[in-house]
């Protein structure tokens, strides 16, 4: 991976053993009582001693370089790294995201004794250091005297280890870690003294009073605390994170409108550009911090997310808020329905949650089997087997009828534009906006449903380039992505007696690529859900999923066919000796059908691989390991590496000359028991371009060959959906972003075949 600024050499990095990879967990804030946000990894560098190099170097994770292990985004807390038994297990971290240049989770202590001790420790702030075990997947190294800039600015001077890419595994809590910013923090209650708009309401008071709050309790600060201590969940719900911002200096808000307004006059007549920054900094900082406190006061009381993203998006005071949360919690606790004044919501969060996911379990099994894929709901939620078999437009009834409609009165045409979110037909039938939550509705059970059949359709469908072709670490961005071939360091030299030891010269090449969007959109109508056609979100989505995995199988291919011209001016199979500019010398002469004569000349080419530049005269050995063909020569590529005997040396037998004896004593070195197996890999796109081709190419792992990115985040394509108005129709749009080039010439060959 190059350097960001470009001006500097770098190597590969010696991927480290997982033992020796201990980095550091940097900070921790601690609520009062909910779990420790913890940043678990910085790019703050760690002098660590190289065992390959001899010498004390810095090592620096990347935050863009993070692979979460298995897609969990959870792992466990560790008693000073000692992994060896499931009791030193403490705990665990979980919902991790990235905040600027740390990586941040939330650490949970387990309720044993034990657990609950090293908890008491971290809190009283006896314990403040955590560390966290991962697995290096790439990087690079920067020599001394040079510095590599990473993504988020951090400059690091070399010698380092800059690790582009690592998958934690566990953090663990210790005595001493390794990075200095490993600290505790604590967070929620220490919020600044804020204006108080009213005292709370007497009844509401002499409710919570009844149970158990102390008489003098008036205000929403206290009130909330009290609420928050007796009447919480031991462990918020796991409900989706919350991006919290670090905890801002107090601010002073504005107690007013007016005085908002006084603000902003004062920026616009003539206050130094410098203080208007500030005054705006204040105010978003302010903005954040109301926020961020009506998420984590209705997190740890187990109120409804919608509920919070309503006040958080509201006009409301951070005072006014409180109160409002206090009245939700103290009616919840005491057995009352929650009637806010802006929201019209009908059933608890815990059994709403129920009835969508069974509803959703039971669609999303009904659409795999409409849509002829192999892959099963697992664990299905209860009930489920009911929407199974109810079909879409019952299924939109009883989502109709959960939003507060009288279905009697609506015909099958208003019942499925109500559940699908109809502006209009809403309005008509007096249904607040308010009660369609995004995350709970009937159009989201659709997006659920065709999402989760895309998915497991392009998962079962066959693609054959990940055999041979490397996926390379995903990228953040649209921009050119620079891959560096480095040439061999040149044979050491005799050095006469008296002289000076020679320099050993470097070179090396790029290639540079991007990444690219493709898609489509198809649409589902309310028509779709009146007539019960479960296609629209089936095997339309299943046909979508085949046919991104097909475009990016095609892609990989298309390199090979395209033969397109690399970065040295050569095409990528060439016949031209690698002495000249441009020469590759990985195309045979002339086409010729496989066998073991035409493997041994593919074989001789590629093993006496020269190093990069024309003068190089390092031989690489290089070693191929797959033999690519299309589909109308897969029969004989099938035969050759699984002959015992050379296919070509027939002798007569003994029982009829006529007949050719494959058993003769001549062994096939490319067949089960040669000295050169090959994986054969029959792709019929080849068969597009020619019937005849084919190709050898060596194991990503010993060289470069092709490769494709991904953007960061879409690994797998991305359905997306809104309602057309125009059209009454829900529009989905199918997102897949990659990339895909050929790096080093070396490790590939062609026969155009015959």
């Amino acid at each position: 991976m190059p350097n960001k600024n470009g001006k500097i050499k770098l190597s590969r990095l010696t991927p480290v053993p997982e033992e020796k990879m201990v980095m550091r967990l940097a900070t921790v804030r601690q609520t009062d009582s909910g779990p420790m946000t913890a940043v678990i990894a910085t790019e703050n560098p760690v002098d660590r001693y190289d065992e390959s190099r001899d010498m004390v170097i810095r090592e620096v994770l990347t935050m863009d370089g993070l692979k979460l292990r298995g897609g969990k985004n959870q792992m466990p807390i560790v008693d000073s790294h000692d992994r060896s038994s499931v009791a030193n297990v403490l705990g665990s971290v979980r919902r991790m995201r990235i905040e600027n240049d740390e990586l941040v989770g939330d650490a949970f202590f387990a309720s044993d004794a034990r657990s609950q001790e090293a908890m008491t420790k971290t809190q009283e702030g006896h314990l403040t250091d955590f560390s966290v075990t991962a697995i290096p997947l790439d990087g690079v190294f920067v020599e001394r005297g040079q510095t590599y800039t990473t993504n988020s600015g951090t400059v690091v001077e070399g010698p380092a280890s800059v690790v582009t890419s690592w998958m934690p595994t566990d953090a663990s809590i210790c005595a001493t870690g390794a990075d200095e910013r490993s600290v505790v923090r604590r967070s929620y209650f220490e919020i600044p003294d804020i204006k108080r708009e009213a005292d709370m309401d007497e009844s509401l008071v002499q409710s919570l009073v009844a149970m158990g709050m102390p008489q003098d309790l008036s205000d929403p600060n206290t009130v909330l605390a009290w609420v928050v201590g007796n009447l919480s969940a031991k462990e918020p719900a796991m409900q989706e994170p919350v991006e919290l911002v670090e905890q801002a200096e107090p601010v002073e808000l504005p107690e007013s409108e007016e005085d908002e307004e006084m603000a902003v006059e004062k920026a616009d007549s003539g206050v130094p550009e410098e203080e208007v920054e500030k005054t705006i900094d204040r105010a978003v900082k302010a903005e954040r911090l109301r926020q961020r406190e009506i998420y984590s006061a209705c997190e740890k009381l187990d109120i409804e997310r919608s509920f919070a993203d309503e006040l958080a998006n509201s006009e409301k005071s951070l005072d006014a808020a409180r109160k409002a949360i206090i009245e939700r919690a103290a009616n919840k606790a005491i057995g009352q329905t929650a009637e806010s004044e802006s929201m019209n919501v009908n059933v608890t969060r815990d059994e709403s949650d129920k009835f969508y996911q069974a509803a959703s379990d039971g669609l999303v099994q009904r659409a795999y089997q409409s849509a002829g894929v192999q892959k099963r709901v697992d664990s299905p939620s209860a009930g489920s087997s009911d929407f199974a078999h109810l079909g879409l437009r019952r299924t939109a009834e009883k989502f109709v009828q959960r939003m507060g409609g009288n279905t009697d009165k609506m015909n099958a045409r208003d019942i499925a534009m109500v559940a699908m979110g109809h502006p209009g037909a809403m309005n008509r039938f007096n249904i607040q906006r308010d009660a369609y939550h995004t995350t709970g509705s009937f159009s989201q059970l659709m997006l659920d449903a065709a999402n989760k059949t895309l998915l497991a359709a392009y998962d079962e469908a066959p693609y054959t380039w990940s055999i041979w072709a490397r996926q390379a670490s995903s990228v953040a961005d649209f921009k050119a992505i620079n891959r560096i071939r480095f040439s061999e360091v040149a044979n050491p030299e005799v050095v006469p007696e008296n002289h000076d030891y020679p320099e050993s010269p470097m070179s090396d090449a790029k290639e540079s690529y991007k990444v690219e969007k493709y898609g489509s959109v198809f649409t589902v109508s309310w028509e779709t859900v009146v007539n019960d056609d479960l296609d629209a979100i089936s095997r339309i989505p299943a046909m979508q999923g085949n046919a991104c995995r097909r475009k990016q199988n095609a892609a990989v291919y298309g390199v090979l066919t395209a033969n397109a011209t690399m970065a040295d001016t050569g095409a990528l199979f060439n016949t031209t000796a690698q002495t000249t500019a441009g020469g590759h010398s990985n195309l045979a002469a002339s086409g010729a059908a496989i066998s073991v004569a035409t493997l041994n000349t593919a074989f001789t080419s590629m093993m006496t691989m020269k190093g990069l530049g024309t003068t190089s005269d390092a031989i690489l050995n290089i070693q191929p390991s797959y033999l690519i063909v299309p589909a109308a020569a897969a029969a004989t590529a099938l035969q050759v590496v699984g002959s015992i005997a050379d296919p070509s040396n027939a002798a007569a037998s003994t029982e009829d000359a006529t007949r050719p004896n494959f058993n003769s004593n001549t062994l096939n070195i490319y067949g089960p028991n040669g000295s050169r197996p090959l994986r054969v890999v029959a792709e019929p796109v080849l068969d597009g371009n020619s019937t005849t081709a084919w190709y050898l190419a060596a194991s990503a792992n010993q060289i470069d060959t092709v490769e494709l990115s991904f953007l960061q985040g879409e690994e797998s394509p991305v359905l997306e959906n809104e309602w057309d108005f125009d059209k009454d129709v829900y529009k989905y749009k199918v997102r897949q972003t990659f990339g895909v080039a050929a790096i080093d010439f070396r490790g590939l060959y062609k026969n155009a075949g015959a």
